[in-house]
């Protein structure tokens, strides 16, 4: 009976033991936002001539679950299309590491640096334009915990992006088409064609 008793406590401790060390896996809210500004730089009689300032403001929240331990990792990729190909790319990719920490209400924010694309419209249409974004929060661990893009992105969409560097080119097959063209090259040729004679400068 003694023996039984004692088995019972060591189980009971054990499991006490194990319910502390057991961790629930952290949730956490992601909430993107992109400020963008567009201008008319110029027109003319073939077209005119536009040019867009990207910001994307990151946000993330720590909605349930334990924080592990180490820092969490994230991941933003701002993706654009060209105007002329109607293929996608990687404007740019921000990576670091991050806490959740009590005195900032568990929030991290992170703000990328303005991003500035042109194209041309008309008889001429080249350039690129925003499209989309993947934001990537990963644990110590390299593990996802959770992620949110602009567009719907299927979990092999999101690892496909995530192979890619700054100015990879790609389509909507997942096919990398290589860099990005040279965009000042492309509009050194675009933007005198679209405004050409008559053409009238905003500010």
């Amino acid at each position: 009976m003694k023996n039984w008793i004692k088995g019972m406590i060591c189980v009971t401790v054990l499991g006490s033991v194990l319910a502390a060390d057991a961790a629930f896996p952290l949730r956490v809210d992601i909430d993107v936002t992109t400020k963008r500004d567009r201008k008319q730089v110029g027109a003319g009689d073939s077209g005119e001539v536009k040019m867009e300032t990207v910001k994307v403001k990151v946000k993330v929240r720590k909605s349930g679950g334990d924080l592990p331990e180490g820092k969490l990792f994230a991941e933003l990729y701002v993706i654009g299309k060209q105007i002329h190909t109607g293929h996608y790319g990687i404007i740019d990719v921000q990576k670091g590491e991050f806490e959740l920490l009590k005195e900032n209400k568990y929030t991290a924010e992170y703000t990328s640096p303005p991003y500035t694309l042109t194209e041309t419209q008309g008889n001429i249409r080249a350039g690129g334009k925003y499209e989309t974004y993947l934001v990537v929060i990963s644990g110590p661990d390299g593990e996802i915990i959770d992620h949110r893009s602009g567009r719907h992105i299927k979990d092999e969409g999101v690892a496909f992006i995530r192979t890619l560097g700054k100015e990879t080119m790609f389509d909507r097959d997942g096919n990398i088409l290589g860099q990005l063209e040279n965009k000042g090259e492309v509009m050194k040729i675009a933007i005198p064609a679209a405004m050409q004679s008559g053409s009238t400068y905003g500010n």
